[in-house]
C-alpha cells in the first residue's frame, strides 16, 4: 500500500470516479452533489482531497477548515477497497495534512430503531479505534441527528461553533447540541 493524496480542483482528472463513489457511499439526504461540491471548493468553503494507492483512486475526504478546527464532512473509501486498512490510512493522512487543527467529524447517531444500526455501530467503533473520541455533542442538520467525534480528547465547542456559524451551505444551519 502506497497512499498518495491529491487536492481536488475544478480540473480534477478523476472526477467521474469521485462522483461514482460519492453517490455510492452516501444516502441522498446526506450527500452533496458534485456540482455543489465543486462550487464550494471554488469558493474556498471546503477542501476535498482524493486518496490514491499509487495511481488507483481509492477514496476521498472533504473538510471545512477554519483555524483551529477542521470539520470532516465526508470520508469515503471505494467499496471494493474497504476492510483493507485504507480508511485508517486515510484518517492518518488527514491528521498529518491538518496537523495543529482540532479535527472534528460527525456520523449517524446510534439509534436502536435505525435500519442500519449495525453499520452505525461498526462505523463508530472504527473511528474510536482510530483515535477519535466521543464528545457528548450532536449536530442537528436538516433533522438529521449526527454524533460529533473529535481527534482531540476534548472538543473545543466554541471554535467548532464559530466554524459552523460561518458555514454557508444550502442556507440550513448546523445546530450543535450537548447531550448526556
Amino acid at each position: 500500500m502506497n497512499l498518495l493524496i491529491k487536492t481536488v480542483t475544478s480540473d480534477f482528472e478523476d472526477i467521474n470516479a469521485l462522483e461514482r463513489l460519492n453517490n455510492e457511499a452516501f444516502p441522498a439526504e446526506e450527500r452533496m452533489e458534485i456540482d455543489e461540491m465543486m462550487q464550494l471548493i471554488s469558493r474556498q468553503i471546503i477542501e476535498v482531497t482524493a486518496v490514491y494507492d499509487d495511481s488507483t483512486f481509492v477514496g476521498f475526504y472533504a473538510l471545512s477548515v477554519r483555524k483551529p478546527t477542521a470539520y470532516v464532512f465526508f470520508l469515503a473509501i471505494d467499496s471494493s477497497k474497504r476492510s483493507r486498512g485504507y480508511g485508517s490510512k486515510a484518517l492518518a493522512l488527514m491528521k498529518k495534512q491538518y496537523a495543529g487543527y482540532q479535527i472534528v467529524l460527525d456520523m449517524e447517531a446510534i439509534d436502536d430503531e435505525a435500519e442500519n444500526i449495525e453499520q452505525r455501530k461498526a462505523r463508530k467503533s472504527f473511528y474510536l479505534c482510530n483515535g477519535y473520541h466521543e464528545t457528548g455533542y450532536y449536530l442537528d442538520y436538516n433533522d438529521l441527528i449526527m454524533e460529533v467525534l473529535c481527534a482531540d480528547e476534548e472538543l473545543d465547542a466554541d471554535s467548532f461553533r464559530i466554524l459552523l456559524d460561518k458555514l454557508k451551505i444550502r442556507k440550513t444551519p448546523f445546530v450543535l447540541v450537548r447531550m448526556n
